[in-house]
């Protein structure tokens, strides 16, 4: 008889307990979700600027499919024609595909048609018989001779391969792109950043932040319409090698945009073949991506910049960061950090959205800062260069997705 109260007893604790986990568990996640409401209404106010950095897109298209890539608020300044720059070009795409692919929005296609051909003719070329790469103009960049980044490639491939199911552009192309990216690979998962094609040769000097994420991010989009298991596996031996060269430096890193997009993208990318400590190591890089700038987040309401980061009111900038921080919320798993990123994509969203031009012949447009509108400004905080709107219309219109 004694046993049998002892057991009653033991069973009654358990059941106790396990009502106790199960409600902790439902209380943690209607939090969750009236903080999700809480955020989708809040997000409302992109429904305004989202618009008008469409129709600063479509305006600032020319009828040879070249943007006009750099203007002011100051009508006075006038700007060289021939300053341009490829790779901002390709990435302006990449936003105009965003619109339809996530807006259903086809305003800008196009423009976007038009805008692809453009670059695929004047940038895209052959430097061997199975390679494509994206040559920058020496003209247009005051460059000492021709010269292949590998970012170009890397966002050509961003922009182009949506194209390729409606005949846009040709597999040959891209995959040469993709040939080329490969070509210029290390080992160890990391990268010659340029080829020198006049010399037909890697420059082993120049070292870029970004482009390895540009690269493996093109790589996950190629793979999208030719899944050949080689584009995957450098795309994710890029993002390992960034993930291990980074990991001992805490927060004392750069916020490389690029590589959490593409971390993104590789983990909704079927047969990605990532065993679980690969999908940890690339959390953990997304953690340390996410804590080395939401830390430098201005969050004071007070403050008339509430929303950017100490000694940076860029909007570019900030613009990429929103970008790198909705890609870090989809892929990290603790709760307590996607709340933090999802406050600071509250916070710089809005900021953002205070400081687009609301009004005149440049409206939708994003100035160099968000000084633009003092009395004070120069003309260097009133200058809108294409690449401003793009990255700050692509945060925007993936943030929104956040709450589908």
């Amino acid at each position: 008889m004694k046993n049998y109260f002892f057991e009653i007893k033991y069973i009654f604790i358990l059941l106790l307990c396990a009502a106790a986990f199960v409600s902790a568990f439902v209380s943690k996640q209607k939090a969750a979700e009236a903080f999700m409401t809480k955020e989708k209404q809040d997000s409302i106010v992109m429904t305004e600027e989202i618009p008008l950095a469409i129709e600063y897109l479509s305006n600032a298209t020319l009828p040879s499919g070249r943007f006009v890539y750099l203007t002011n608020l100051n009508p006075q300044v006038k700007y060289n024609s021939k300053k341009y720059n490829a790779l901002r070009h390709a990435g302006t795409l990449y936003s105009m595909y965003l619109c339809e692919k996530y807006l259903n929005d086809y305003t800008l296609q196009k423009q976007r048609y038009k805008a692809s051909e453009y670059f695929i003719k004047n940038y895209v070329k052959k430097i061997s018989p199975d390679m494509f790469a994206v040559v920058s103009k020496m003209e247009e960049e005051k460059l000492d001779s021709p010269q292949a980044k590998l970012g170009g490639s890397g966002l050509a491939l961003i922009g182009l391969s949506n194209l390729y199911p409606d005949k846009k552009v040709d597999l040959e192309t891209i995959r040469g792109l993709g040939n080329f990216i490969i070509y210029m690979q290390k080992s160890d998962g990391s990268f010659y950043s340029k080829y020198l094609v006049d010399a037909k040769q890697k420059d082993e000097n120049f070292v870029s932040l970004y482009y390895p994420g540009e690269a493996a991010l093109g790589l996950l989009y190629l793979y999208d319409v030719d899944p050949q298991p080689k584009w995957i596996a450098a795309s994710k031996n890029t993002l390992l090698y960034l993930a291990n060269s980074r990991k001992n430096k805490g927060t004392d890193v750069p916020f490389d945009h690029w590589a959490m997009l593409a971390t993104k993208k590789l983990f909704e990318t079927q047969n990605n073949t990532l065993t679980k400590d690969e999908k940890i190591l690339l959390q953990k890089h997304a953690e340390q991506m996410a804590n080395s700038i939401l830390s430098k987040q201005i969050t004071d309401a007070k403050d008339p910049l509430v929303g950017s980061f100490r000694g940076n009111a860029r909007l570019c900038s900030i613009g990429t960061m929103m970008e790198g921080l909705v890609a870090i919320y989809a892929v990290v798993d603790d709760e307590d950090l996607k709340h933090r990123v999802m406050n600071g994509l509250r916070l710089g969203t809005r900021f953002l959205g205070r400081y687009q031009v609301k009004t005149g012949d440049k409206k939708g447009g994003l100035p160099n800062n968000a000084y633009w509108r003092s009395a004070k400004a120069g003309n260097k905080s009133k200058e809108i260069r294409i690449d401003n709107v793009q990255h700050v219309l692509s945060a925007w219109i993936t943030f929104n997705e956040l709450f589908k």
